[in-house]
Formats: structure tokens, C-alpha cells, sequence
């Protein structure tokens, strides 16, 4: 982390890290406000609770792939997208996969309602490609392919990123396409 980067962000990023390995129940206000460089109380100034601050990286995981995504033509593309940001951003992935249940109702909706649209983009490029689906199957596969990609953030692996990113993209799109 470099004390260069705005605070909130380096809280975000050592909340990130923090609830990665230890857990969103198991990690303090002071743990994260240690790892950021400032008191825990400190970390009130930029965010109103703990929930709060987990709130904030859930949507930042889901709102960075639907913004992306939006911006994005082709399956292929949308491959790469996704394996790139599983890799570069492995702790955010792993706490929005493993935390989200802990945000309260109304934060758990609004990152189902992202989820959706993000998912609604790639069963529009894989229809595109896959006229021989039906869009349950579609459907199907699109969340089968998420998932496991989203899931080898919990792995660990001697790869390099770019070896990693080579071999979830082959896996992906064999997945996707016959």
C-alpha cells in the first residue's frame, strides 16, 4: 500500500486484504485502521461503521465489472475482462464472494440488482454466439462460468498473474463456446 493513495482508498484496500484472510467478524476497526496507517477511531472519518466500509467494497467489486462491462463488445473481450479483474483484484473478489451475506438487506439487493446486469451483458454476448442455446441454458452457463472464475480467488497458485490469466481464459471460453 503507498501513503500516496487518497486514505478512504488505502482503508478500502487494507479492508480488503484484512477481510480476505481473516474474515469480515474477525478483523477490528483498529486492524483496519492499523493497516491503513491512522488510529481505528480514525477510520470513522471516512466511513460511518465497519458494515459501512464492507458495504462500500461490495460495491466497488460489482460496480467496477457492471461499468466495465458496459463498455465492452464480444464475448472474448468479456473473458478477459473478468479473468483480469479475478486476478488484479483477488481480495475484493474473495470478500464480496464470501462477505456479501453479511451486508443488511437493502446492500445485499442493490449488489443482486448489479450482479443481474452485469450477468444480462455477457447472456447478450454469449446469445450473440450461441444461437443453439435456449436462454435458460444461457442463463445457466453464464452464471456457471462467473462462478467458477470467481471462485479461484479462494485458490492459491505458484502461476504467475499472467499464466493465471492464460489459463482461466482458455478455460473459460472453452466453457462457453463448442
Amino acid at each position: 500500500m503507498t501513503t500516496t493513495a487518497p486514505r478512504r482508498e488505502l482503508l478500502l484496500a487494507a479492508a480488503a486484504d484484512l477481510f480476505a484472510t481473516r474474515g469480515y467478524h474477525a478483523v477490528g476497526i483498529d486492524d483496519i485502521g492499523a493497516a491503513a496507517g491512522i488510529t481505528g477511531p480514525g477510520v470513522y472519518r471516512h466511513f460511518a461503521s465497519k458494515q459501512a466500509l464492507l458495504q462500500s467494497l461490495c460495491e466497488l467489486a460489482v460496480g467496477r465489472m457492471v461499468e466495465a462491462a458496459r463498455h465492452t463488445e464480444g464475448l472474448e473481450a468479456l473473458v478477459d475482462l473478468h479473468v483480469d479483474f479475478v486476478v488484479r483484484e483477488r481480495a475484493l473478489i474473495r470478500v464480496w464472494l464470501r462477505e456479501q451475506w453479511t451486508l443488511d438487506k437493502e446492500a445485499r439487493r442493490s449488489s443482486l440488482v448489479h450482479l443481474r446486469a452485469y450477468e444480462e451483458v455477457w447472456r447478450e454476448a454469449l446469445s450473440a454466439r450461441r444461437p443453439d442455446l435456449a436462454r435458460d441454458q444461457v442463463a445457466l452457463v453464464v452464471s456457471a462460468v462467473l462462478g467458477m472464475l470467481n471462485t479461484t480467488s479462494h485458490v492459491e497458485s505458484a502461476l504467475s498473474a499472467e499464466d493465471r490469466r492464460t489459463s482461466l481464459r482458455a478455460v473459460a471460453l472453452a466453457a462457453l463456446l463448442p
